[in-house]
Protein backbone atom coordinates (compact mmCIF):
# COMPACT_ATOMS: atom_id res chain seq x y z
CA UNK A 1 0.00 0.00 0.00
CA UNK A 2 3.28 2.15 0.26
CA UNK A 3 3.98 1.76 -3.23
CA UNK A 4 2.96 4.97 -5.25
CA UNK A 5 0.07 4.92 -7.81
CA UNK A 6 0.47 5.42 -11.24
CA UNK A 7 -2.30 7.37 -13.22
CA UNK A 8 -2.82 5.15 -16.77
CA UNK A 9 -4.25 8.27 -17.92
CA UNK A 10 -1.32 10.77 -17.80
CA UNK A 11 1.96 11.12 -18.78
CA UNK A 12 4.19 9.77 -16.00
CA UNK A 13 6.07 13.33 -15.57
CA UNK A 14 2.73 15.30 -14.80
CA UNK A 15 0.87 12.85 -12.90
CA UNK A 16 0.97 13.60 -9.34
CA UNK A 17 3.11 11.38 -6.64
CA UNK A 18 0.96 9.89 -4.63
CA UNK A 19 0.52 6.35 -2.61
CA UNK A 20 -1.68 3.94 -3.15
CA UNK A 21 -2.88 4.13 0.67
CA UNK A 22 -3.23 8.10 0.22
CA UNK A 23 -6.12 7.38 -3.17
CA UNK A 24 -7.76 4.51 -1.33
CA UNK A 25 -8.54 7.08 1.67
CA UNK A 26 -9.13 9.94 -0.53
CA UNK A 27 -11.57 8.02 -2.78
CA UNK A 28 -13.40 6.05 0.63
CA UNK A 29 -13.66 9.83 2.21
CA UNK A 30 -15.34 11.28 -0.93
CA UNK A 31 -17.95 8.11 -0.74
CA UNK A 32 -18.54 8.46 2.93
CA UNK A 33 -18.91 12.43 2.47
CA UNK A 34 -21.15 11.51 -0.49
CA UNK A 35 -23.50 9.39 1.57
CA UNK A 36 -23.81 11.74 4.28
CA UNK A 37 -24.78 14.47 2.59
CA UNK A 38 -27.35 12.47 0.48
CA UNK A 39 -28.62 11.48 4.08
CA UNK A 40 -28.28 15.47 5.01
CA UNK A 41 -30.55 16.14 2.11
CA UNK A 42 -32.84 13.98 2.50
CA UNK A 43 -33.68 14.93 6.40
CA UNK A 44 -34.48 17.94 5.23
CA UNK A 45 -37.45 19.74 2.55
CA UNK A 46 -37.18 22.80 0.75
CA UNK A 47 -39.61 24.23 2.68
CA UNK A 48 -36.93 23.45 6.00
CA UNK A 49 -33.91 24.57 4.04
CA UNK A 50 -35.86 28.00 3.21
CA UNK A 51 -36.47 28.57 6.22
CA UNK A 52 -32.53 27.51 8.12
CA UNK A 53 -31.57 29.99 5.41
CA UNK A 54 -33.46 32.53 6.30
CA UNK A 55 -33.06 32.13 9.50
CA UNK A 56 -28.91 32.54 9.00
CA UNK A 57 -29.36 36.12 8.73
CA UNK A 58 -30.35 36.69 12.40
CA UNK A 59 -27.03 35.17 13.22
CA UNK A 60 -25.29 37.59 15.56
CA UNK A 61 -21.78 36.87 15.28
CA UNK A 62 -19.34 39.59 13.88
CA UNK A 63 -21.90 42.21 14.74
CA UNK A 64 -24.73 40.56 12.52
CA UNK A 65 -22.40 40.06 10.01
CA UNK A 66 -24.78 37.92 7.92
CA UNK A 67 -28.00 39.86 8.44
CA UNK A 68 -29.50 40.30 4.94
CA UNK A 69 -32.69 42.37 4.55
CA UNK A 70 -34.49 40.35 1.73
CA UNK A 71 -33.83 37.51 3.86
CA UNK A 72 -35.41 38.92 6.75
CA UNK A 73 -38.19 39.99 4.80
CA UNK A 74 -39.01 36.62 2.97
CA UNK A 75 -38.49 34.61 7.01
CA UNK A 76 -41.61 36.88 7.74
CA UNK A 77 -43.67 36.10 4.43
CA UNK A 78 -43.27 32.23 5.35
CA UNK A 79 -45.37 33.27 8.46
CA UNK A 80 -48.57 34.77 6.63
CA UNK A 81 -50.72 34.75 9.74
CA UNK A 82 -48.39 36.96 11.70
CA UNK A 83 -47.55 39.15 9.04
CA UNK A 84 -49.97 41.05 6.94
CA UNK A 85 -49.00 43.21 3.50
CA UNK A 86 -49.47 45.85 5.58
CA UNK A 87 -47.14 45.13 8.13
CA UNK A 88 -44.73 43.47 5.83
CA UNK A 89 -43.91 47.23 3.98
CA UNK A 90 -43.54 48.74 7.33
CA UNK A 91 -40.90 46.34 8.50
CA UNK A 92 -39.22 47.08 5.25
CA UNK A 93 -38.60 50.49 5.82
CA UNK A 94 -38.07 49.72 9.70
CA UNK A 95 -35.62 47.44 8.84
CA UNK A 96 -33.98 49.91 6.50
CA UNK A 97 -33.88 52.74 8.88
CA UNK A 98 -32.58 50.38 11.71
CA UNK A 99 -29.62 49.67 9.76
CA UNK A 100 -28.62 53.26 9.03
CA UNK A 101 -29.09 53.76 12.71
CA UNK A 102 -27.04 50.47 14.03
CA UNK A 103 -24.75 52.11 11.35
CA UNK A 104 -24.78 55.41 12.62
CA UNK A 105 -23.72 54.56 16.34
CA UNK A 106 -21.08 51.36 14.91
CA UNK A 107 -19.35 54.78 13.81
CA UNK A 108 -20.04 57.63 16.36
CA UNK A 109 -20.95 55.17 19.39
CA UNK A 110 -17.58 56.00 20.49
CA UNK A 111 -18.33 59.25 21.57
CA UNK A 112 -21.54 58.30 23.24
CA UNK A 113 -20.39 56.14 25.32
CA UNK A 114 -18.07 58.52 26.73
CA UNK A 115 -21.21 60.83 27.76
CA UNK A 116 -23.26 57.90 29.29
Amino acid sequence: MSEMFVFSDRPQRKAPQITISHRYRAELFCTVLDLHLHELNNCFTEANTELLLCMSCLNPRNSFSTFERKKFIRLAELYPCDFSKVDLMALDIQLQNSIVDVLYFAIFGSHFRCYA
